[in-house]
């Protein structure tokens, strides 16, 4: 991870405590202000960080910017204790083992695993052996409703191989701000937003995974899953799982978050995601492959979830999500 990255690298010979914060390092903009203020930090170890980079007003008050990113080498004991600070913290463990408190909860984060974190809520994280953590973070206008969603869905701990989607996100955010380019802001925006969406993604999927999903919805999940190029209605659904189809929207909807016909469209603008950064298949091929045998509605659909047409995404730098 981070290859062709820049980081400035240093060492604590001693433990760093909140109490020892020199006025110089203070000055050194190392720390933000709000941040020490209201931490409370014994650290042993190491830091690579990536060095502070300039954020205009403009994206401060309008867009996701990266206030800090640092990957710690803790040694077993060192902890952050912090509140009211206004960020949002993304904790994602490389190496080793870190407990965190948060919301109530008594969390362990093993290799692969991460969190995120409303910086303004009471938390604690401590390394319960030594830890390598990638340590994020960000903020802008709607972070707190991500940050609400990813909270509802009670999987406070998401996992995934440091190869994945959310590892790609990471590097995206960074090389964005690693060396002066046009747009910069609205890159890292854009990446960071997409971290945040990716967030959610997962909390929901784990919440599906792990609630008591009655099996006649589970039965109209995987149908639309493995037959949605095919008109299917809510009656063929009701046929399938033998129960009166207004009975299953409304367990379907408690479950998913979807109706039927909603989780069946989502299943197809992603599988037109995937088509359009993979084939060179025209869209309107693309709009039959799926199901969706309007090309005007395809485009509607397309923009109306994706936030662009089917030609600005195949031609965008964003991941499939």
């Amino acid at each position: 991870m981070f290859e062709g990255i820049s980081f400035l690298h240093s060492e604590t010979n001693q433990p760093v405590t909140s109490r020892q914060v020199s006025d110089a390092t203070l000055k050194s903009g190392k720390y933000d202000p709000e941040n020490l203020a209201n931490s409370e930090f014994y650290i042993v170890g190491s830091t690579d960080a990536f060095r502070p980079v300039p954020i205009t007003d403009f994206a401060k008050e309008n867009l996701f910017y990266m206030q800090a990113f640092t990957i710690f080498h803790y040694r077993k004991g060192s902890y952050t204790r912090r509140q009211n600070f206004h960020s949002f913290l993304v904790l994602y463990t490389l190496e080793g083992t870190g407990a965190v408190e948060y919301c109530g909860k008594k969390l362990t984060l093993k290799t692969g695993d991460g969190i995120l974190i409303n910086c303004c809520k009471p938390h604690y994280y401590e390394a319960a052996e030594d830890w390598k953590v990638a340590v994020l973070h960000v903020q802008g206008p709607l972070a707190a409703h991500y940050s609400e969603e990813y909270e509802k869905m009670g999987q406070f701990v998401f996992h995934e191989e440091t190869t994945g989607r959310f590892a790609r996100y990471l590097e995206q955010i960074l090389e964005s701000y690693d060396s002066p380019s046009l747009h910069r802001d609205l890159r890292a925006s854009h990446a960071i937003d997409g971290l945040l969406l990716y967030l959610v993604v997962l909390a929901s999927k784990l919440a599906i995974q792990k609630q008591d999903v009655p099996r006649s919805v589970q039965q109209a999940m995987k149908y639309l899953e493995e037959h949605y190029p095919e008109a299917i209605s809510l009656d063929d659904l009701a046929k399938l799982t033998r129960i009166n189809k207004y009975h299953l929207s409304k367990e379907f909807k408690r479950y998913t978050g979807f109706s039927p016909n909603d989780y069946l469209i989502w299943i197809r603008i992603n599988q037109a995601k995937i088509m359009l950064k993979t084939t060179t298949l025209p869209a309107n091929k693309i709009s039959h492959a799926v199901g969706i045998h309007d090309i005007n509605n395809f485009i509607y659909l397309f923009k109306n979830r994706v936030g662009m047409t089917p030609i600005q995404y195949r031609n965008s730098a964003d991941y499939i999500l």
